[in-house]
């Protein structure tokens, strides 16, 4: 068996994609894949380019527009966990982030950019309707995938290798992280979860099961700014429209998928540790690691 591993940048994020696998597959052909897919998602998905399928269905809302079928299905993912979250989750969060001060891409979120939102409102989950090839969002909303892309694609991503036949993996967007197999020590894969409070220390480990499994950490310590003389972060609560009140610096979750883990993470922050413990029961989370301004660690 062989480790193998390519590292670039895209989503405003360090990628690190790893495959082990028997030395006679040629893993070249499979890299070049998995860059073409991960460029084409933000190609089609991101907020910040001026050009994207996301972009142009915003300055579309309030009409019936037709959309891609991976737009669909992204659009289904985020309608699925606004209402499994009782709307924790809320792709409609756009006009809240920017006003807060997060505008442009990171790491210039206060750059000027060529759509602004913040005149809009943030709308609840209930005002989305997708058909078969469109769909509509209110004239005054706005839509932002950044509470759920990178866990919706890496989902993608470990779906295509097992159709190749590539059982061992570990594919990390931004520190979000899905993974099956093995090590080349025949061990499971176990993620190290950095402390919140001493960047470059260890808090704790989350394990991987062999047939797969993810990891996401979400939080408030990075992709922070000022606004007029104000602190802000990107974690957007969406009962309020404010970034979140909070007593959890970072939320690390392990769960089947990473679309889950994503989501789960960001809730978990949302939510405090007051009530954290009850979400993670409530959605049979698999396991978490909260760290509290406290310098607490609870797991």
């Amino acid at each position: 068996m062989k480790r193998v591993q390519q590292t670039g940048h895209a989503l405003g994020s360090t990628v690190v994609l790893t495959l082990v696998a028997d030395e006679s597959l040629e893993t070249e052909t499979i890299f070049i894949e998995l860059w073409r897919r991960i460029t084409q998602f933000e190609k089609q998905f991101s907020r910040f380019l001026p050009d994207s399928e996301l972009t142009h269905f915003n300055l579309q809302a309030g009409h019936v527009t037709s959309i891609t079928p991976s737009f669909r299905k992204l659009l289904q993912a985020s309608q699925k966990f606004s209402q499994e979250t009782d709307g924790l989750y809320n792709p409609f969060i756009l006009p809240d982030l920017q006003k807060a001060g997060y505008v442009a891409s990171w790491p210039q979120p206060d750059a000027k950019t060529a759509q602004n939102y913040s005149h809009r409102q943030r709308a609840s989950i209930q005002h989305l309707a997708i058909n078969e090839n469109s769909a509509r969002i209110p004239q005054d909303a706005a839509l932002d995938f950044g509470g759920i892309g990178k866990g919706y694609l890496l989902d993608e991503l470990a779906s295509w290798l097992k159709r190749q036949g590539l059982t061992g993996y570990w594919l990390s967007l931004g520190g979000d992280i899905i993974c099956a197999g093995e090590d080349l020590r025949g061990e499971r894969w176990k993620v190290a979860v950095e402390a919140a409070k001493k960047p470059g220390k260890i808090a704790g480990y989350l394990a991987v099961e062999s047939t797969g499994g993810a990891v996401a950490t979400s939080g408030i310590t990075k992709r922070r700014g000022q606004k007029a003389g104000r602190s802000w972060h990107h974690l957007i609560d969406p009962r309020t429209g404010e970034p979140a009140q909070t007593n959890i610096l970072t939320a690390s979750v392990s769960a089947q998928t990473a679309v889950q883990a994503d989501v789960f993470a960001k809730c978990l922050v949302i939510l405090g540790s007051d009530k954290a413990h009850e979400f993670a029961k409530q959605h049979e989370l698999q396991a978490s690691i909260l760290q509290t301004e406290a310098g607490e660690i609870i797991t």
